[in-house]
């Protein structure tokens, strides 16, 4: 990653939440009821859970393997767009009155935008650097 390198605990976090948030969009797939409880006869519930995996899975697994790889070019935007889809999911929790929604929403925003700072900060030094 051009001269910056992420802490090994910075990578685990993030992979643990990226992991923590397939998991359990695949879980809401089997029982959406586990997104929204209560939910089991609302219209739409299988629709939203679908729609939830839908980018859940792809975006974890990317975020994932870049985590994992020893490349890091996309890492700061896949961090980035992470972040945004986790206040996507604060803002929806809020206006549904999801509480768990929020609070999970907002414990991953914070560890993949701190961390997306922290590399753009990071590239930042480097150029500098090499400039």
């Amino acid at each position: 990653m051009q001269g910056q390198n992420l802490s090994r605990t910075a990578v685990i976090v993030n992979a643990i939440g990226a992991a923590t948030a397939m998991a359990f969009s695949i879980a809401a797939l089997v029982d959406p009821t586990i997104a929204i409880s209560g939910s089991a006869d609302s219209p739409g519930i299988d629709l939203y859970a679908q729609a939830y995996a839908a980018r859940a899975v792809p975006i974890g697994a990317a975020l994932l393997f870049s985590l994992a790889s020893r490349r890091k070019r996309a890492l700061l935007p896949l961090l980035t767009v992470s972040g945004a889809i986790q206040l996507g999911d604060v803002a929806i929790g809020a206006t549904q009155g999801i509480s768990g929604m929020m609070a999970g929403g907002s414990a991953l925003a914070l560890i993949h935008l701190v961390t997306a700072g922290h590399v753009m900060l990071g590239r930042s030094r480097s150029a500098t650097v090499a400039a």
